[in-house]
């Protein structure tokens, strides 16, 4: 009997250990991607996206000696236009180049200019359309234009950093791990300590920035975007004025 006790003893102690373990496993786990750890303030982030109207935002990936690439771009949604240029070169090959790019997109309208090439529409090859973006920018749904705070939410696991100032705006920095089943991706991001809005991110080797948030932007049309859309898919459309 003394024998059986002692195993059943041995049975309960075993039992309580790994429930010991399983509590300290899911309380790592919470902490680590709990609302402590950064969801709230991604939260945040998220629903403040959803309130911007225009901003202006740049990425940076490379380095000038070998390989770089440069992108820049304009949203304003009040008068739904977005204008992005990018510069792509390589320096350390046997053929070295350089690519520019600008497009501007016009409501449901697209125009691309390359170099300092003149202005060329290209409407019938839309995929993504100024109304698009600034439809999904509403929504707080990803577009490549801002961080994508919703997979942030549901794959990262955060590491609150210190606070710093970027382009004159204070904001809080966060690491994050952002894994999903098939990868594994480091990076940072520092989100505005007052309106909670992204200034800067790092993922990839690139860097973001974003500024200007809900400020008026002043843009340059070609002339074929001032004059009346042809197509039925702009003839209700208002047509953006020249700044």
């Amino acid at each position: 009997m003394g024998e059986a006790s002692l195993m059943g003893n041995s049975r309960w102690l075993w039992r309580i250990a790994i429930l010991l373990l399983a509590g300290a496993v899911f309380w790592g786990v919470g902490k680590a991607v709990g609302p402590s750890s950064g969801d709230t303030e991604f939260r945040k982030a998220q629903e403040s996206i959803k309130q911007v109207k225009s901003f202006r935002g740049a990425y940076s990936a490379g380095e000038s000696g070998a390989g770089l690439s440069e992108r820049l771009w304009e949203v304003d949604c009040n008068q739904v236009i977005i204008r992005q240029h990018s510069d792509d070169s390589q320096n350390n090959t046997e053929s070295p180049f350089q690519m520019k790019e600008d497009e501007l997109l016009v409501g449901e309208r697209r125009y691309i200019r390359a170099g300092n090439g003149p202005w060329e529409n290209n409407e019938y090859a839309l995929a993504r359309t100024a109304k698009w973006y600034c439809a999904r920018i509403a929504e707080g749904t990803a577009t490549g234009l801002l961080p994508d705070m919703s997979t942030l939410l549901s794959h990262a696991i955060t590491e609150k950093r210190d606070k710093k100032t970027v382009n004159g705006v204070r904001c809080q920095e966060w690491k994050f791990d952002l894994r999903t089943a098939v990868s594994s991706r480091l990076g940072a991001i520092c989100i505005g300590v007052d309106d909670h809005l992204p200034y800067e991110m790092t993922l990839d080797g690139g860097h973001y920035f974003y500024s200007d948030y809900n400020q008026p932007i002043q843009f340059e049309l070609p002339e074929a975007a001032l004059q009346p859309a042809s197509s039925s898919a702009d003839r209700t459309e208002p047509v953006p004025e020249a700044r």
